[in-house]
């Protein structure tokens, strides 16, 4: 009869031949985890946000920093119901809903194919071996066997989602039977870097989100993504966090103000190091038919220093932003005054609890006209162009980030 250590030694050889065939990831010492793209999440409310069974949901996003393997954050931050997602898959893109064949990787959950999220809930795959490249697409997708709930959304800002029947989680080609502007249960994306220094998040409106661009990947931040990446500086990732018609102060689930987001969508980012806070407009634009009622440049003032409270306690930088001109769009030229109050508060007495400034509206206007955009970037009076983004990411010193 065998003795109890004889028996646990066959018992460990054994375990070890169920779970040692596929070794876990190692990894160097110092070696971390980043963000390279992030969605912010959203309740589309009745919309048509629910998704019938047997459907997968295909969404190339932008890779802002470089990794050897890959792990992405799930979201049911809007749901009333479990979402169950599996199979998944991550893999890079080749153009449109198409993979590159040979990199679509499955994507397991604590081992599993599939998991289920409660409501309100978050939960990030394990790690899959798979090369990305900064300044790339990489390629999600997602089946839901039963369908979903309400979804959480977050703006496509120039993406397309694709949506077909079917496990096609799998398939270097996809087909589509319908696209979305929007995507949908993605909170991140993460990259394994062995070289990496941090994340910055760009947090903002619909000019962060990317109105006024045109095409993929011309947003002010993506733009900015490039510039770090061609600088040769230390990787750092460059994420983009923007909603339309976000306010800073105010908002339902729907449009949930950056207060309301901030744990969430921007310190819950790993590798996070740096905020660039580029809200509050939208606050002043709400009260365009009584600009005597709040809020008011000091109100916006307070938002922002609540902000950089929690940034600071994190350990994370905030980097403050002016306020560009809007003069002509939705009759935001009756709040102007309140704009040109917060800027010159923010230039002088912000400087002092901030960690560096931007100055958008020196970039963005016309100095004959102060109160307007300059022409070679307008569009609506608010939003720059392809040129206006650009001209936004050439403004942002480098040096803030060390």
């Amino acid at each position: 009869m065998k003795s109890l250590l004889q028996r646990l030694a066959a018992a460990g050889v054994l375990l070890c031949a169920l779970i040692c065939t596929t070794p876990p990831l190692v990894y160097a010492a110092g070696s971390t985890w980043f963000t390279t793209w992030a969605g912010p999440g959203r309740d589309p409310g009745a919309t048509g946000s629910n998704f019938p069974a047997a459907t997968t949901v295909r969404e190339p996003v932008f890779a802002s920093i470089s990794g050897d393997s890959v792990r992405v954050k799930f979201s049911n931050a809007f749901g009333t119901a479990a979402l169950t997602i599996g199979p998944a898959s991550v893999g890079t893109r080749l153009t449109g809903s198409s993979a590159v064949p040979g990199t679509l990787m499955s994507l397991t959950f604590g081992g599993k194919t599939s998991v289920d999220i409660p409501p309100h809930g978050l939960v990030l795959s394990d790690p899959v071996s798979l090369t990305v490249p900064a300044m790339t697409d990489v390629i999600v997708s997602i089946y839901l066997p039963n369908g979903s709930g309400e979804a959480v959304m977050y703006p496509g800002a120039g993406k397309t989602t694709y949506i077909g029947t079917g496990d096609q989680t799998r398939g270097n080609d996809f087909t589509q039977a319908s696209t979305s502007a929007n995507g949908f249960f993605l909170a991140s994306v993460e990259v394994h870097s062995r070289s990496g220094v941090g994340v910055v998040a760009a947090v903002g409106d619909s000019i962060t989100q990317g109105v006024g661009s045109s095409g993929e990947n011309n947003r002010w931040s993506d733009r900015l993504a490039v510039r770090v990446e061609t600088a040769n500086a230390a990787p750092l990732g460059v994420i983009e966090l923007g909603i339309a018609g976000n306010q800073l102060l105010a908002g339902a689930l729907t449009n949930p103000a950056a207060l309301a987001r901030f744990d969430r969508d921007v310190l819950g980012m790993a590798g996070l190091t740096h905020v660039i806070m580029a809200d509050g407009i939208n606050d002043f634009g709400s009260t365009v038919n009584n600009t005597s009622s709040p809020p008011n440049p000091e109100d916006v003032e307070y938002g922002l220093r609540q902000l950089v409270s929690r940034a600071h306690g994190r350990g994370v930088k905030v980097i403050g932003t002016t306020m560009g001109p809007a003069w002509g769009f939705c009759s935001y030229e009756n709040i102007d005054f309140k704009r040109l109050a917060y800027n010159q508060w923010v230039r002088t007495v912000g400087v002092t609890i901030l960690d560096g400034l931007i100055d958008f509206d020196a970039v963005l206007n016309d100095p004959d006209n102060p109160s307007h955009m300059l022409l070679q970037y307008l569009t609506d009076g608010i939003h720059p162009n392809n040129a206006g983004h650009q001209a936004m990411a050439d403004a942002v010193n480098l040096n803030l980030f060390h």
